[in-house]
């Protein structure tokens, strides 16, 4: 309150303040009122169907920086064109639009876009695109060398003789058939990912971090199953399908109690570290909040 008018402001800015015993009724005050900011809109690029397929897509733009832009990527979305994947990509949904002279990408600076690595379509998390040829061939020579380091989160069903802490070396081969990665000491090429399991549920079911400086496709699941290790909703390896709500509320009065409590892979790429030039960069997409809320009611909540 101001003692001199008596009025209530967020701020008062009085010209001279005095001790209480001298201030006189009337001084001359001068209030203002603070105004919070209004929160920013996320910076995000549309994907009007069909680019993306058949519903629109809005991806939040993690980072961006000279050469390359991070995009917080669904699930059900290719980060490029593979011959196991029927879903279309961002590399083809990208360059389209800046061809197309679209604002939001023309503001980016980006001459080209292309994906620094191939992310499953099934798979959540940070997807990583150079802005320019130069910055592309730089990026993608310092995945393949193995530089970078990236962090995985995954769920999957409890196994008793599973160790908490171990590293999977099996070199990883591509089936001559199945859409699926196979290991092969003959032919098979190497590939490394440190496992390290994080929560265990009394319901059976664990939340597992998984780490690699470089991957190939299906690499971290392909991995775990050499472990025995099954990630929920990974019919290609064999995983388990998500508990339904009745399962994990037998008491529950809901008309969706047959339903599954997820839908798709639980695998989420939660961090990539990485370097351009001279400089470090780490980009973290958050758990989406299907797989946050899967987490909750399987009891795996830090």
């Amino acid at each position: 309150m101001c003692r001199p008018c008596g009025r209530i402001s967020t701020i008062l800015l009085h010209p001279f303040v005095p001790p209480d015993s001298l201030v006189e009724p009337g001084a001359l005050c001068i209030h203002l009122s603070i105004v919070p900011d209004k929160p920013k809109k996320k910076n995000a690029i549309g994907f009007p169907p069909p680019l993306l397929g058949e519903q629109p897509y809005r991806l939040d733009v993690l980072a961006s920086a000279g050469d390359w832009l991070a995009l917080e990527k669904p699930s059900g979305v290719g980060t490029r064109a593979h011959p196991w994947d029927e879903t279309p990509d961002l590399d083809s949904a990208l360059n389209q639009q800046l061809e197309a002279g679209k604002p939001e990408l023309q503001r980016t600076g980006a001459d080209v876009f292309g994906s620094v690595y191939y992310l499953d379509p099934e798979v959540s998390g940070v997807a990583l695109f150079a802005k320019n040829r130069h910055g592309l061939a730089d990026l993608r020579n310092r995945f393949g060398s193995g530089e970078c380091r990236f962090t995985f989160r995954f769920v999957s069903a409890r196994n008793e003789a599973a160790e908490g802490n171990f590293q999977a070396d099996a070199p990883l081969l591509p089936h001559r058939v199945k859409p699926k990665m196979i290991p092969s000491t003959a032919k098979g090429k190497k590939c490394r990912t440190e496992f390290n399991r994080l929560v265990e549920s009394d319901l059976g079911w664990v939340l597992w971090e998984a780490q690699v400086d470089f991957f190939r496709p299906h690499q971290v699941r392909a991995h775990a199953g050499t472990h025995g290790i099954s990630v929920l909703g990974d019919s290609v390896y064999g995983g388990p399908e998500a508990p339904t709500v009745r399962q994990l509320q037998p008491r529950a009065r809901r008309s969706d109690l047959d339903s599954a409590v997820f839908s798709g892979l639980a695998v989420h790429l939660l961090r990539a570290e990485f370097s351009s030039g001279n400089d470090a960069h780490l980009v973290e997409s958050p758990l989406p909040k299907p797989f946050a809320l899967l987490l909750k009611r399987l009891g795996l909540s830090a």
